[in-house]
């Protein structure tokens, strides 16, 4: 009789454990580039919606309104809320979280009261109208 030495079996056995373990380190692979992905996305939508919280804040506020350069005004929850000067009756309110971070913009104007401002109709955007970038920064 001839004994069998097993040694395809085993060949095979091997070969299944590589395959496997191929394809588990390719579904961890997978798995960081989505958790990367998540965490990206959920820093957005924090500085959005800290943004667009500081933009809402911003508008309730007493202003000096300066022709030179932004006046910002800061709070630990609704973000950072910046008044520009952009003419006789325009003003752009500027909202984020802090520097370096997501904002929204929103044309206003004065009202009557002093120091106070009201939203223009349709006057949201979330990016800079300013012709020049450097402008846009409050620092």
């Amino acid at each position: 009789m001839n004994a069998q030495r097993g040694s395809g079996s085993l060949l095979a056995v091997i070969i299944l454990l590589m395959m496997s373990a191929t394809l588990l380190h390719a579904t961890r692979i997978q798995l960081d580039d989505a958790l990367g992905l998540l965490a990206d996305e959920r820093q957005f939508y924090l500085q959005y919606s800290r943004a667009a919280s500081a933009l809402v804040w911003g508008g309730e506020q007493h202003w000096t309104i300066n022709a030179a350069g932004w006046v910002c005004k800061a709070d630990p929850v609704y973000g950072r809320a910046c008044l520009s000067m952009q003419g006789e009756n325009s003003l752009l309110l500027r909202g984020d979280a802090g520097s370096g971070t997501l904002a929204h913009y929103r044309w206003v104007a004065p009202t009557g009261s002093a120091g106070r401002i009201r939203s223009v109709p349709h006057g949201w955007i979330d990016y800079c109208p300013l012709a020049l970038p450097a402008a846009c920064q409050p620092e």
